[in-house]
């Protein structure tokens, strides 16, 4: 595990993973990856994130409208 900075990314927000991070697992450009979100001590944010997540509970996966980007 490792800790990240959000970052703004167009109208998105992103974190970086560190390139030495990326190199010794083997991943690439354009490889998808999955990333956990840890609850916090926070329970609005608890709460928020629970509703986000929605594919514990049989919501159709994600799914982008333009295929040119991961």
């Amino acid at each position: 595990m490792f800790e990240a900075k959000l970052r703004r990314v167009g109208n998105s927000l992103g974190i970086i993973v560190p390139g030495d991070l990326i190199q010794q697992l083997g991943f690439g450009d354009g490889d998808t990856i999955q990333v956990a979100i840890p609850s916090s001590g926070i329970k609005a944010r608890n709460r928020k994130l629970l509703a986000f997540i929605g594919t514990e509970r049989g919501k159709k996966p994600f799914k982008r409208d333009k295929g040119d980007r991961f």
